[in-house]
């Protein structure tokens, strides 16, 4: 599952009902390609919101379900001052 800017766009509230309908739709090993944004000021506000590696995995979030696999870093430049794109991968746990 590729990801763009979905999670980001989110309210706290809203995050965990998404990630739990992602959770029931991948496969156990499936891989899910997360980009969001990383704000140098305004993280509180959004859309776009400011999201970490630990936004993803909190238990109401990815952690719930997913493993993280790894940080890609800026994935690519944008032209929107004070903003950087950031890649993450998860991997869906193995169902119970």
């Amino acid at each position: 599952v590729y990801d763009k800017d979905s999670f980001g766009a989110l309210s706290l509230e809203m995050r965990q009902p998404y990630c739990q309908r992602l959770s029931e739709f991948v496969k156990s090993n499936g891989i899910v390609y997360v980009e969001v944004k990383n704000k140098e000021s305004g993280r509180e506000f959004g859309p776009p919101y400011h999201v970490e590696k630990n936004d993803l995995m909190e238990e109401t979030s990815f952690g719930g379900a997913f493993d993280y696999v790894n940080a890609l870093g800026e994935v690519y430049p944008l032209n929107m001052g004070g903003m950087r794109q950031m890649g993450h991968i998860l991997r869906r746990g193995l169902r119970k």
